[in-house]
C-alpha cells in the first residue's frame, strides 16, 4: 500500500474531499496527554482527511431563519460522515495488514487534556485527546488562521475532520503554513461573542515550525456556541426572556461553558426539536462565515462560487432583555396580542 493508493481510494471510492499524511516523529515533543504515541504506539503514520462543509448551511442562521442545515450538514450529519469515511478507509489499511486506529471526532472534544492525577507508576495518562487540527497542519492539509480554525486551501474554513493511525510507514505531506490567513481578523470583529482575541496570540510549535493563533476565550466561544449568548441566539431569548449574561463579563472555562449548555439544553423547546444533545447556534459568524467570505473574495482558496455569501451586517439580538426580570411575567399564548405573547415586550422574531 503506498501513499497515493490510500488517498485514490479515500478520494475516488470514499469520497473524502482533501486528505494529508505526516510520519509519527512530527509529534515528536507533544504532551502525553495529546500524543498519537500515547493511543498507539507502533504508530508510523498519522493520516488526516476532511469533508467540506456544505457553503450554503450557514445561509438559514446569517438570515436569522433557519438552524437545521446548519446543525445537520455543518455538525451531526456531516460528522457521521466522517466516521463512516474513517470506517471505510481503516478497512482498506486493514486490507493492506496494516493496524488502523480511528480516531472520531469526538476523541477531541473537551479539548480540556486529562480531568484526573496523572497516574503513578508510569502508566499512561487518561483522556487522550489528539488535537484534529494540530494533526492536519502537521499533514499538510493546512494552517490554522488566526482564529484558531484550521484552514485549507480549498475550502478555508469549511471542513470537518477524521483522523487515523497506523503502522504502515507511508510517505508523507510537506507542512504548508502562511499561505491562506492574511490577518485581516474580521474573525474578531464579527465573533459575537467577542472570544477571539485581536492582538493576544499564542505560540504554537510542532513538527519543526511555529505559528501564532489568537488567545482563545473559550468559555465564550463555548457560552456562544451552544445558544446561551442572547445576541445570536432568539431559541433562548424567547425561553429565558429575562435573563442577562453579557459575554463580556463572563469568566467560565470550556468545560464550565460545555456542562451549562447541557443542563439548560431541554429546557430549551426548539433546540430539543433539533437534537437530542445540544447544537451549535451561533453560526460561527466571525471564525466561519466572515472568514470565508473574505478568503473568496481575495480569491485565497479555491472553492470559488459565482456570488458572494453575503455583505450584509450580521444581525443581532440586543444583549441586555429590554426591562428586567420584575416587569415580564412570561408567555402569554395570545395570536392576536404578539406584545403579550413576548411578556410584555415587543419583539420582531415572535
Amino acid at each position: 500500500m503506498t501513499s497515493q493508493e490510500l488517498k485514490d481510494f479515500a478520494k475516488n471510492v470514499v469520497g473524502v474531499d482533501a486528505i494529508g499524511i505526516a510520519p509519527i516523529e512530527r509529534f515528536d515533543g507533544a504532551p502525553e496527554y495529546m500524543s498519537p504515541r500515547t493511543v498507539f504506539p507502533g504508530a508510523k503514520s498519522v493520516i488526516v482527511f476532511a469533508r467540506r462543509i456544505i457553503r450554503g448551511c450557514y445561509r438559514g442562521i446569517e438570515r436569522g431563519t433557519h438552524w437545521p442545515s446548519y446543525q445537520v450538514f455543518a455538525y451531526s450529519g456531516l460528522t457521521k460522515l466522517v466516521h463512516q469515511a474513517n470506517y471505510r478507509i481503516g478497512r482498506f489499511i486493514e486490507d493492506h495488514g496494516y493496524l488502523s486506529v480511528p480516531c472520531p471526532p469526538a476523541a477531541t472534544l473537551k479539548e480540556a487534556g486529562p480531568r484526573g492525577p496523572v497516574p503513578p507508576g508510569g502508566k499512561y495518562p487518561r483522556d487522550i485527546n489528539v488535537s484534529l487540527r494540530i494533526a492536519a497542519v502537521m499533514a499538510g492539509l493546512g494552517e490554522m488562521g488566526w482564529s484558531k480554525v484550521l484552514l485549507t486551501p480549498q475550502f478555508g474554513p469549511r471542513q470537518r475532520l477524521g483522523l487515523i493511525l497506523t503502522d504502515a510507514e507511508l510517505e508523507p505531506d510537506p507542512i504548508r503554513i502562511g499561505r491562506i490567513c492574511d490577518r485581516c481578523k474580521l474573525c474578531v470583529r464579527d465573533c459575537p461573542g467577542n472570544a477571539i482575541d485581536r492582538d493576544k496570540g499564542n505560540i504554537i510549535t510542532a513538527g519543526g515550525v511555529s505559528w501564532e493563533c489568537n488567545d482563545l476565550k473559550v468559555g465564550k466561544c463555548k457560552l456562544t456556541h451552544f445558544g446561551l449568548n442572547r445576541t445570536t441566539s432568539p431559541h433562548f431569548v424567547k425561553t429565558f426572556p429575562g435573563i442577562y449574561l453579557p459575554m463580556e463579563e463572563q469568566g467560565n472555562t470550556w468545560v464550565e461553558g460545555w456542562n451549562f449548555g447541557h443542563s439548560l439544553f431541554s429546557a430549551v423547546p426548539t433546540w430539543k426539536a433539533f437534537s437530542a444533545y445540544p447544537i451549535a447556534i451561533c453560526g460561527a459568524r466571525g471564525c466561519i462565515i466572515s472568514c470565508m467570505n473574505h478568503l473568496e473574495k481575495r480569491r485565497r482558496i479555491g472553492n470559488i462560487f459565482r456570488h458572494d455569501f453575503t455583505d450584509e451586517k450580521p444581525w443581532r439580538i440586543p444583549e441586555k432583555p429590554p426591562r428586567g426580570h420584575e416587569d415580564h411575567h412570561g408567555f402569554v399564548y395570545d395570536p392576536e396580542n404578539p406584545e403579550a405573547m413576548s411578556g410584555g415586550v415587543k419583539s420582531d422574531w415572535y
